[in-house]
């Protein structure tokens, strides 16, 4: 293939790329109210004009907008990030709050898909697996006003931001954030409610792990097994294996978190219908009462 060929290809992704970071500075504008040329205004509105999105981003909700702005600016840093240093060794070692709070923020979604399930409706007591900066804690407070959340993370960075988001939000008495590998886990029968983020996880970690979050599981309670869903595209699949395999995880498929749950001695298992926006697949499975 010449070179032309190789930039015919490359290129469009380009577009892609400043078209993403122009919708997101323009919200950006936006929403902090800062004044910016009028001219650079203008060509921020043609570009969200051209992809179709001006009016439907005004439509949204202020914290949606924001939302949209801060998953562009995370996958921009984190690609970034491998460009800048393609050689290290694979694993969560990520310190650029960029990164670290857009993976919170996102995860912020969980509970509320997680609370639609009629038997997780009133989740007394949760495990959050790799609770990051504490926001999907955060958010679980809300959706369960009488819930009690455990996270547990072994990187201290964003245990610190999650420390400082759990006060904020004046949350300490309910929100406990412990550093404890999920392996050495060893709580029985104390939550009616675990969530296992899997892409954190390598197989031989999670073989291991299910076990332990079962055995931590109140009898008749749930592990809610989160898998990031292979996008049809060929590319977008690749890219997205890439983005988990660099972060330390595997991408791991529907079956497969099935059987695990299933030989860790849970039964009902059930796979969550998708919704739309949301690149992820929610595997139930009870311990037996």
């Amino acid at each position: 293939m010449a070179f032309e060929d190789v930039m015919g290809t490359v290129m469009p992704w380009m577009v892609g790329i400043e078209a993403a970071a122009a919708v997101a500075a323009e919200i950006t504008l936006q929403q902090s109210g800062e004044a910016a040329p009028p001219e650079i205004v203008a060509a921020l509105r043609a570009v969200s004009d051209a992809a179709g999105l001006a009016d439907a981003v005004e439509e949204l909700p202020p914290p949606q907008r924001a939302m949209v702005a801060t998953i562009v600016r995370l996958y921009l840093t984190q690609s970034l990030d491998l460009l800048d240093d393609p050689t290290r060794a694979a694993g969560w070692t990520y310190t650029d709050p960029v990164i670290l709070d857009g993976w919170g923020r996102g995860s912020a979604m969980v509970p509320g898909v997680i609370a639609s399930v009629p038997a997780l409706s009133d989740v007394e007591r949760l495990l959050d697996v790799g609770t990051g900066v504490g926001l999907l804690a955060v958010a679980a407070a809300g959706v369960w006003p009488k819930a009690t959340i455990v996270g547990i993370d072994v990187w201290e960075p964003s245990l610190d931001r999650a420390r400082a988001n759990v006060a904020q939000a004046g949350l300490e008495d309910r929100v406990t954030l412990r550093n404890q590998d999920v392996v050495d886990i060893d709580d029985v029968d104390e939550f009616d409610c675990v969530w296992l983020p899997t892409f954190f996880f390598t197989e031989p970690q999670l073989s291991e792990v299910v076990p332990r979050l079962v055995h931590a599981t109140r009898p008749g309670g749930r592990v809610v097994v989160g898998t990031f869903a292979a996008p049809p595209d060929p590319l977008a699949a690749a890219v997205s294996t890439l983005r988990t395999i660099r972060g330390g995880g595997i991408e791991l498929d529907t079956k497969r978190a099935t059987e695990l749950l299933e030989q860790a001695g849970c039964t009902a298992v059930e796979t969550l219908a998708r919704r739309p926006g949301i690149p992820m697949e929610f595997i139930i499975g009870q311990k037996p009462a």
